[in-house]
């Protein structure tokens, strides 16, 4: 490996631990974990890793992904530096790739902007929300998205219109091409603060109210057409079912937990087990929510 990268550009680290920076504290080891600073840098990664032929992931806010107990054999990329930044010119929010969508919402509230209050509570970086058009109580981040800067994983970099980018229900053509979002422009509108802010701890009571409190991923599978998962995953019955250290969540059916020490293999056996009683009962093939890294959906 001839990648080497200057503390502006960011860090390089070998045989980098990575179930702490998931929010499911399950996973092996990367690779290389890379931090990158800016996008010239980000670009030149990509670059190395095609060259290489090695594999590559991003890992944003680590709350929607299942990472293999073998750890992942590539680079792992983590957006830091620039693509941390947020900034408010008018009506408009600007923000990194990087940061979280949580402070980009809390940035918004405080220059009185609305928009962002259904999707406020949800824990991910503003590229994982507009890769997979994350979305919550009615209100999803293509809503409200303007522009996007892309980096195809040869390196090559792009501005395109949020109107151009094919999207729908928790997906978007993003996770097929693979490109990166280095930063997002999101359109909101004037409102009151006080009125931003009630809606915002409405949207934080519902969410206290639904997610367990041990170290989860959210919701495991996409909710099929006209239905909920957790209403199907419930009529199965499947609720504390459990295997080594991971359970379906006795509070929501569509969560698995680590009850302490679950590894990816327990929390993929379950969501299989998930899956085939749904299909069996209802007739219904649940499709993953959460992004598997070094595992594969069988």
């Amino acid at each position: 490996m001839g990648l080497t990268l200057s503390p502006s550009e960011g860090s390089l680290q070998e045989n980098a631990p990575l179930a702490a920076l998931t929010t499911w504290r399950i996973g092996g080891p990367a690779r290389f974990l890379c931090r990158v600073r800016t996008e010239t840098a980000l670009a030149r990664v990509l670059a190395t890793a095609a060259a290489d032929g090695l594999p590559l992931a991003i890992l944003g806010m680590g709350s929607n992904i299942l990472i293999a107990d073998a750890g992942f054999p590539g680079y792992v990329v983590r957006l830091d530096g620039d693509f941390l930044s947020v900034t408010i010119d008018g009506e408009r929010v600007r923000a990194g790739g990087g940061a979280a969508l949580g402070g980009v919402c809390a940035a918004a509230a405080r220059a009185g902007l609305s928009g962002l209050e259904a999707i406020s509570g949800i824990p991910s970086s503003i590229g994982g929300a507009v890769r997979i058009n994350a979305g919550a109580y009615g209100g999803e981040i293509f809503d409200v998205l303007e522009t996007v800067r892309l980096v195809s994983r040869s390196g090559e970099r792009r501005a395109v219109e949020a109107s151009q980018i094919r999207h729908a229900y928790r997906n978007t053509e993003l996770v097929e091409s693979r490109e990166i979002v280095s930063e997002a422009v999101l359109k909101l509108a004037r409102a009151p603060r006080e009125e931003i802010e009630a809606k915002t701890r409405g949207v934080a009571e519902k969410r206290r109210g639904v997610l367990p409190s041990e170290p989860n991923a959210g919701s495991v599978f996409k909710n099929p057409k006209d239905d909920f998962a957790g209403r199907l995953l419930e009529a199965c019955g499947l609720k504390g079912r459990s295997r080594g250290g991971a359970m379906i969540s006795p509070r929501h059916a569509n969560v698995i937990v680590n009850t302490g020490g679950a590894r990816a293999v327990d929390v993929l056996g379950l969501m299989q087990t998930m899956r085939d009683a749904v299909a069996e009962k209802f007739s219904v093939t649940l499709v993953p929510e959460v992004e598997l890294l070094g595992l594969r959906w069988e």
